[in-house]
């Protein structure tokens, strides 16, 4: 029997790339004829009237959402409503906008048949973007790795297997940010190496805001490990400060060295900088557990509250 294979879209106004994107896929995937394929487009609730000029090849079904709620988001829901309605053995999770290629869609998907079990991540070996979006980009994973501990190079193209389905949709983590949520949820993955293409059509809503927005988002998935890494160097810095201080004054009173005029000063500093520590190891645990006490939206439970029609095209 042909596995079924789900290939979950996000989509927001740009019907041109849509339908480019789907005759290159049908095109793209006729070599894997012990697959079955369909095609679910999440509608991030476009405003533009839209329709899809579906190859014969695919199945395609339209989920439409009450609303924008993002990019990030809409994936979510989308996983979660395959989850509980559509049988599948595997989804293909990609961009509608070209910028995930057809080529590397087929590469993840024999990655994945000898990796059954692992959820396959495109990994970027180029990019289109230009010098100031690479060097942000750089920023960003320097960033995520300093706070975080671990490494993120790669997004939101991969395959996701049906037992990392069922288990990552109820990680409220992946509602901010699905790789982040994976790398979270301690999943098996790999990656393989691909390069980002070029935007089939008009161009990329992606502002420098929204890029900001998301990548804040991957880093918020790792509240814990970030609150507990700035709880230490707080207290380092609390431990630091009082030694000095200690010393100093320790100097000048027991001791017959002379000590500079600017002591005074250094102390005055390390005061400031002990209670500055301080203040900040307290919002940590603050931060920390209010967020802990805030109700998690779950995907696999929550995701209807988003969702409308749900049509199939052919």
């Amino acid at each position: 029997m042909a596995e079924k294979i789900i290939i979950l879209l996000p989509f927001l106004n740009d019907e041109e790339s849509l339908n480019r994107l789907l005759t290159e896929m049908g095109d793209t995937l006729k070599e894997f004829q012990e697959a079955a394929f369909s095609v679910l487009i999440v509608d991030d609730g476009s405003s533009d009237d839209f329709k899809i000029a579906a190859p014969t090849f695919f199945s395609v079904q339209v989920l439409h959402l009450q609303r924008n709620i993002g990019h990030q988001k809409a994936i979510a829901v989308g996983l979660a409503y395959i989850k509980e309605n559509i049988p599948c053995g595997k989804v293909l999770v990609m961009d509608a906008d070209g910028e995930d290629r057809p080529p590397d869609a087929a590469s993840l998907l024999k990655e994945s048949t000898g990796n059954p079990d692992k959820i396959i991540f495109a990994q970027r070996k180029s990019r289109q973007q230009t010098t100031h979006f690479k060097f942000f980009y750089r920023l960003y994973k320097f960033v995520f790795r300093l706070l975080t501990g671990k490494k993120i190079a790669f997004g939101n193209f991969m395959v996701l297997p049906r037992r990392s389905l069922e288990k990552i949709v109820y990680y409220s983590e992946i509602w901010n940010h699905l790789a982040g949520g994976i790398l979270k949820a301690g999943l098996p993955y790999s990656a393989i190496l691909t390069h980002r293409g070029k935007r089939y059509a008009g161009k990329s809503r992606m502002s420098f805001h929204s890029l900001l927005m998301h990548g804040l988002g991957a880093i918020a998935v790792f509240t814990e490990v970030i609150a507990s890494r700035l709880l230490v160097f707080s207290l380092v810095l609390i431990g630091i400060s009082l030694l000095a201080i200690l010393a100093l004054i320790g100097t000048k009173s027991f001791t017959d060295l002379a000590i500079p005029g600017w002591t005074s000063t250094v102390i005055s500093a390390m005061l400031i900088i002990l209670l500055q520590s301080f203040l900040l190891s307290l919002f940590t645990i603050f931060l920390y557990l209010s967020s802990q006490s805030q109700r998690k939206f779950i995907p696999a439970q929550h995701y209807k509250d988003y969702t409308g029609l749900a049509e199939t095209i052919q």
